[in-house]
């Protein structure tokens, strides 16, 4: 669940926006050496944090053009204008690949030392492989949609 995008697991279609959100996800993976939100149980209030924009924070020593590509991926600097475009899509492959490859041979080796060991054991309720959620799409909507959630217009998906 935490490699969905947030429009997916409100019920929208897989586009090539949403794969975006998933490379920013496995970004992130890389430069933590555990998959994201491990330490949490993969159920409905995950997905309501994800729809109200958790990510998880960025590791400690991360060479800063992986930084800087990884806040654009994940949205963070453009928001969702930015994962809404497919030429995005393509200017994202050519930044990786014109990124300083120094940065990343200069790199603090070991660098993951610094997460906690409560944030690098999984969950028991964690999960990376494809199932059924206990939820629906439809109850997340009307979740998100309520009175108690009024401050997340700005993650309501518009057709």
């Amino acid at each position: 669940m935490p490699f969905v995008a947030p429009e997916v697991l409100r019920g929208k279609s897989y586009t090539p926006a949403s794969d975006i959100y998933s490379f920013s996800m496995i970004m992130w993976e890389f430069t933590s050496g555990v998959p994201p939100f491990n330490n949490r149980a993969h159920d409905f209030q995950l997905s309501l944090s994800i729809c109200k924009g958790e990510r998880p924070d960025i590791i400690e020593n991360t060479p800063q053009c992986y930084v800087d590509l990884m806040k654009k991926v994940l949205g963070i600097i453009e928001n969702w204008i930015f994962r809404s475009s497919d030429k995005k899509i393509k200017d994202i492959n050519e930044e990786l690949v014109k990124s300083n490859i120094m940065e990343f041979i200069n790199a603090p080796i070991g660098h993951n030392n610094n997460l906690s060991t409560e944030s690098t054991e999984s969950h028991p309720q964690s999960c990376y492989t494809s199932r059924l959620l206990g939820f629906t799409s439809k109850q997340l909507n009307e979740t998100l949609e309520s009175r108690d959630s009024q401050d997340l217009d700005d993650c309501k998906i518009e057709d």
